[in-house]
């Protein structure tokens, strides 16, 4: 039987809050892979989402390789943008945005030509709707909530209301 985890506990790597995230399953993820991990060894993860078992994974170098797999496009350009070339632009682009109500819907209602932008809307929209459910249909907050992004680039955190 598996024994519940605080998630306060676990890192939380991910820029992604994640409805259905797996941050709880991480202290038995780490155990099977300190028994089956290592050197030489890849993870796969399927339905990565929010990827936190890449992400611990490879952070605490419990294998060497990993893949992550999702279905949902706009998911996958987040992971695409931070971990290949524009992962450093997107967190600039993060760290730039100014908050106000009409960027947001501004830039959620924009058609996104490039990955990057993709990849920027789709973290916005996880950040300002409820339970961060991307979903059309999935309201934003209303009074606003702290939020803390990690950047790719790892230096700095965006901190600011969600919606003003």
């Amino acid at each position: 039987m598996l024994k519940a985890t605080n998630i306060s506990t676990v890192p939380q790597r991910s820029p992604l809050r994640y409805p259905g995230g797996k941050t709880w399953l991480i202290p038995q993820v780490r155990q099977w892979l300190w028994k089956h991990g290592g050197v030489g060894r890849t993870l796969v993860e399927p339905f990565a989402g929010g990827g936190i078992v890449t992400l611990t994974a490879i952070m605490e170098q419990l294998v060497d390789t990993a893949i992550m797999i999702e279905k949902d496009e706009s998911v996958g350009a987040v992971w695409q943008a931070i971990l290949g070339r524009s992962g450093r632009r997107l967190a600039e682009q993060i760290r730039n945005f100014e908050f106000t109500r009409e960027n947001v819907t501004a830039t959620m209602c924009r058609k996104p030509h490039h990955l990057r932008d993709r990849a920027f809307q789709t973290i916005l929209r996880n950040r300002v709707r409820r339970n961060g459910i991307l979903a059309d249909g999935a309201g934003l907050l209303k009074l606003g909530e702290a939020v803390a992004v990690p950047l790719a680039s790892g230096s700095g955190r965006f901190s600011g209301p969600v919606v003003t």
